[in-house]
């Protein structure tokens, strides 16, 4: 009987322990014991339940004939005790081209090397490119900003905090004006839904720009906190659908000087649009379209540093710089 050794799996692991294969004898020595097994099996189907378990048994040993073998001719030019190196060190044979996931299966020795091919390119940001059962290295050297990010990933999913707080936790870490995705933002928070970015935005104040509040650029998926510091408590609690009518209405420009996201450049410290609440929001206005006006970054700080009252601002918006 072939010995193996055994992960031990997860203490909330519900499947049983796989085994591992490793090269114990020579060449000579695994394809006698496979055909020996290959012998031991009639040309007729089994006619009973005893049969067919025999037959079955002596299947799964010649499968571990045939990974024990496959490591003997493997190991010669991948000499790694690992399973995940030796699939590392075999795409890095073949840069570019195409590998077969079964490929992989024989020179690893083990069935889940899809995830040891997830673990290379996520974790440690090798460019693995997954297309159908194929898998291609792209280039021979690893993202280090990309393995650097999903650290910083999984250091705030693994912090008590709440949710919420880890979201913003995340658009903190990244920087800033860097797109974050939903499946960024649930992966943190194991699947919580999106509502408490929204959260962030119109309770908290912090300046997180949608393709719908402000970037329309974005793809729907896409989220940009696009300034460090919160909002002051008297812009926020405009309710999405209010400020998609404020931006369709002005056409997502300031209503001072004209400029778009679309002309966002390096350099340029107008950097996003944001609402201004004509008759200020501390002093009783409301959050409904028509006290609502739509000011670049710059403009809108302006406009809080002159304390324009409303009469003022209409008067400030007609006058040239």
């Amino acid at each position: 009987m072939l010995r193996s050794s055994c992960r031990i799996p997860s203490a909330n692991a519900s499947t049983v322990p796989k085994k591992r294969i490793k090269l114990r004898r020579t060449n000579k020595e695994i394809i006698q014991s496979a055909n020996r097994r290959l012998e031991s099996l009639d040309d007729n189907p089994p006619i009973s339940p005893r049969e067919l378990r025999e037959r079955v048994r002596a299947l799964v040993e010649m499968s571990h004939d045939s990974k024990e073998l496959a490591l003997f001719h493997v190991k010669a030019l991948l000499a790694f005790d690992s399973a995940a190196e030796r699939i590392l060190a075999y795409l890095q044979m073949f840069v570019g081209q195409e590998i077969e996931g079964e490929e992989l299966e024989v020179v690893s020795g083990i069935s889940e090397y899809a995830r040891r091919v997830r673990e290379w390119r996520v974790e440690f940001g090798w460019p693995i490119k997954h297309v159908g059962s194929r898998y291609i290295l792209e280039r021979d050297e690893p993202d280090a900003a990309k393995a650097g990010q999903w650290r910083t990933l999984n250091t705030i999913r693994r912090s008590g905090e709440s949710a919420r707080d880890k979201m913003l936790a995340l658009f903190m870490a990244l920087p800033i004006g860097e797109p974050i995705s939903t499946l960024q933002l649930r992966y943190v928070t194991d699947n919580m839904d999106m509502r408490r970015v929204r959260e962030l935005r119109t309770e908290f104040g912090w300046r997180i720009m949608t393709k719908n509040t402000g970037m329309p650029q974005l793809r729907p998926d896409q989220y940009v906190l696009v300034d460090p510091t919160a909002m002051e408590p008297h812009d926020r609690h405009v309710d999405t659908e209010t400020t998609i009518k404020v931006l369709q209405r002005d056409k997502n420009s300031c209503r001072k000087c004209g400029w778009h996201p679309d002309q966002r450049v390096t350099g340029d410290p107008r950097q996003y649009i944001e609402l201004h609440h004509i008759n200020w929001h501390s002093e009783g206005g409301a959050n409904d379209v028509e006290n609502l006006a739509t000011l670049c970054n710059v403009h809108h700080k302006k406009v809080h540093t002159l304390k324009l009252d409303p009469e003022s601002f209409r008067q400030w918006l007609g006058k040239p710089e």
